[in-house]
């Protein structure tokens, strides 16, 4: 099984507690959103709960990197081009919507956890909730 120490949901936890969203105390577990599509190609959302500061199975790779998602962002079907953490840093957010008809908002402070890749598979839409917004972007194996 791989591993990371996933040094971008701790520093998440941060920019949350920067903008006065974090209690003062730091949690054990992070929400992740986790879009993923299954062997009939269909893709589905689920949550779950990632220890924070442990071992979890992921193992980091390549450069993280920023990206400002636009405010008129509304993208058709697609798969992702890699398995990826996506952090929301700033602005309104955005949301996904999957084959199987499902849609998560994703505002700042949200992390989710990208893995219908497939190219085979229809994948799943991108939309912006408004205005610019700031994402992380994290590559996994």
């Amino acid at each position: 099984m791989r591993h990371i120490t996933l040094t971008a949901v701790l520093t998440l936890g941060g920019w949350v507690a920067l903008a006065g969203q974090a209690t003062a105390q730091a949690a054990a577990v992070q929400p992740v959103t986790r879009m993923y599509s299954d062997a009939q190609g269909e893709t589905h959302i689920e949550t779950v709960m990632m220890d924070v500061g442990r071992s979890n199975g992921f193992s980091a790779t390549d450069t993280d990197y920023f990206s400002r998602f636009a405010s008129d962002m509304d993208l058709d079907w697609h798969p992702a081009p890699r398995r990826q953490f996506i952090i929301t840093l700033s602005g309104p957010g955005y949301e996904i919507e999957t084959s199987d008809g499902a849609v998560a908002q994703l505002p700042p402070g949200s992390v989710l956890l990208v893995e219908d890749t497939d190219p085979a598979h229809r994948g799943h839409k991108t939309r912006s909730l408004g205005g610019d917004t700031l994402v992380m972007f994290i590559p996994i194996d």
